[in-house]
């Protein structure tokens, strides 16, 4: 399964290679516009630089899995896909492994572009602790599968749900802490918002970058994360079990 996803990767950026050019470029403008706005209503930061991009990895499990399929499903490849794979979640798991690795080329000269253009001293890089923070991040990633296969499993009887993806991916943004401070939200919405892996994960993310002890809450969000792995996988396999019986005659 890893060296078919490869292959399949390969030949989509080889052919995709401009249009990842320009993921790059709205990438850089979308960031840096939004991080722009915070420089001018608050303190300039590193960490909040990184929150963004913390986002942006966040992202990608929502919006692959939900393109992956709705895009499988208008080309004729769905059933294919996702009655004959052995192991429907894992194949979504890997290839969103493969999503992140791109993300990841068009992140990391992004995230450089947007130090420099903003006037941040590179030399705060190297103090960071860059494998807790790559922890940080993988565990946020963690919970975001979860989410984003508990979509994609609406998506297998519900294909014109993925209107909704857009929504709850720039929720995210919003109720995070990326952009506007928790305590700044109104009540109900902090109470949904501690309930999210990408808010614990900024927190600690902002704790290790300014030196703080984040051990407790990493393992918060560990557990947290994989909580919402396991709610999404049973969600996901309970929804393709549904779309089996019904012979994938989906509602529109």
């Amino acid at each position: 399964m890893w060296r078919a996803e490869w292959v399949r990767y390969g030949s989509e950026l080889r052919f995709y290679r401009q249009l990842l050019l320009g993921n790059l470029l709205n990438q850089f403008l979308v960031i840096g516009g939004i991080y722009w706005i915070i420089s001018l209503l608050s303190e300039r930061s590193l960490a909040g630089l990184i929150g963004l991009f913390f986002w942006q990895y966040a992202s990608i499990p929502l919006s692959r899995i939900s393109a992956d399929i709705w895009e499988e499903s208008t080309s004729g490849a769905f059933e294919q896909t996702y009655l004959h794979a052995t192991a429907p979640a894992l194949l979504i798991l890997v290839r969103l492994t493969y999503y992140l690795l791109q993300q990841t080329l068009v992140l990391v000269p992004a995230f450089l572009a947007l130090i420099a253009a903003f006037g941040l001293p590179m030399s705060l890089l190297w103090g960071l602790s860059w494998g807790l923070l790559f922890f940080c991040l993988l565990l946020t990633l963690l919970g975001l599968a979860g989410l984003g296969l508990a979509m994609g499993g609406i998506l297998l009887i519900f294909r014109n749900a993925i209107s909704y993806t857009s929504a709850l991916e720039y929720l995210l943004l919003f109720v995070s802490g990326a952009v506007v401070p928790l305590s700044q939200l109104p009540h109900f919405l902090q109470s949904v918002a501690v309930w999210l892996p990408l808010t614990l994960g900024i927190q600690a993310m902002r704790q290790i970058v300014t030196g703080e002890e984040a051990t407790l809450l990493l393992f918060w969000l560990g557990l947290q994360s994989l909580g919402l792995l396991l709610v999404g996988f049973l969600v996901f396999q309970a929804c393709l079990q549904r779309a089996l019986r019904r012979g994938f005659a989906m509602s529109r």
